[in-house]
């Protein structure tokens, strides 16, 4: 399959309450918020499996009426495979993306590794939680978030040097590497003048140099932010009700 990632506009306009809903034309599409780490999820694994999809962004903040005709949830991601049909909600879409799409899996085969790559997955949930507080509300930091978190990162160094792999998916990144990463893009950008939740080389080496393979990968390149509109957007979540957009036209 070629590789058709060159050619996506990850940077559509965000759609707001009273624009139309676009019509569709028969492309696997995402409703998407290019800032959003959930969303990035299945953006990450179409990159991977080189599919051709459309992108239409939401303005979370003021959202389109019709994005509830959509979604149940009315929130991205959501995926809409034919007219009408949607699939929401990240490691659903993902999971649906790996069977309907079955050239070059991401997840294991074997039911074992299956489950022990979803168990990483969701023991980010410390990295999470910081990541979120450190945008919205850093005073609210506590000492047990930090303590949860470096147990995280060690869980997950530990399970790099267990697996002896470049990837904790394998030799290439698979589920696991590309649902973990979006966490660890922001956490790199944002948190890296906070020594509360600093990520020590010397300390995390092992851990450092598998983050540095991960923001090389053809399917997450395409998709990186600037560091400095990174920033910006977050920095809305503590001077206003909500960030700005306009800050995701200049990427």
């Amino acid at each position: 399959m070629a590789n058709v990632t060159g050619i996506i506009n990850f940077n559509t306009k965000h759609l707001t309450r009273g624009d139309p809903l676009p019509p569709y034309n028969g492309k696997l599409r995402v409703y998407n918020m290019r800032l959003c780490p959930f969303a990035q999820r299945t953006i990450l694994a179409l990159n991977a499996k080189n599919i051709d999809y459309e992108v239409v962004n939401i303005n979370l903040a003021d959202k389109p009426e019709w994005l509830t005709n959509k979604s149940v949830f009315d929130k991205v991601p959501l995926i809409e495979i034919k007219e009408g049909v949607c699939i929401s909600e990240s490691l659903t879409i993902v999971e649906y993306i790996d069977e309907a799409y079955p050239e070059k899996p991401l997840l294991p085969k074997d039911p074992v590794r299956k489950a022990l790559d979803k168990i990483i997955v969701e023991a980010t949930g410390p990295i999470v939680t910081l990541v979120i507080k450190s945008v919205k509300a850093p005073e609210t930091i506590t000492e047990e978030n930090i303590s949860l978190f470096y147990k995280t990162l060690d869980y997950i160094q530990d399970k790099l040097k267990e697996r002896g792999t470049q990837y904790l998916g394998g030799d290439e990144p698979g589920f696991v590497d590309y649902m973990i990463w979006p966490w660890f893009e922001r956490l790199l950008v944002l948190n890296k003048d906070d020594a509360r939740a600093s990520i020590d080389p010397k300390k995390f080496g092992l851990l450092m140099a598998y983050l540095d393979k991960m923001k090389k990968d053809p399917a997450i390149v395409p998709y990186l932010v600037p560091d400095e509109i990174m920033i910006a957007f977050h920095e809305g979540f503590k001077t206003g009700p909500n960030p700005s957009y306009e800050v995701l036209d200049l990427i």
